[in-house]
């Protein structure tokens, strides 16, 4: 007997897919989705801050919150010294526990160096 006159095995040489290869996307979809995301604005908003007493104008937060503690720390990233303590949202939301330090920051009173002591 000759291999010709054999019969094909229904299971030999078919590539086995899962369900996840049946339903991915063309790889030229893939492509266009990457674009499309790489296009879209980040998903962190920048917050004007005010100015730190140090005399720092462009300020960037050092903020720091304890695992399961109710107050956040906010310092100034220009000294490491002036700083400002808020309440901690209860999320694991980084842009919430910004908002939450930029409105601290904001909001406490400063003296600066022509107020009367």
């Amino acid at each position: 007997m000759s291999d010709d006159t054999q019969d094909p095995n229904e299971f030999e040489e078919k590539p086995v897919q899962t369900p996840a290869e049946e339903t991915a996307p063309e790889p030229s979809a893939v492509h266009e989705a990457v674009k499309e995301a790489l296009v879209q604005r980040p998903s962190v908003q920048r917050i004007n801050l005010e100015p730190c007493p140090c005399g720092a104008v462009n300020v960037n937060l050092i903020v720091d919150v304890g695992q399961g503690t109710k107050v956040g720390r906010a310092t100034c990233g220009a000294c490491g010294i002036w700083g400002v303590d808020f309440l901690s949202p209860r999320t694991n939301d980084k842009e919430l526990f910004g908002k939450a330090a930029s409105k601290a920051w904001n909001e406490a009173p400063r003296i600066t160096a022509t107020d009367p002591a």
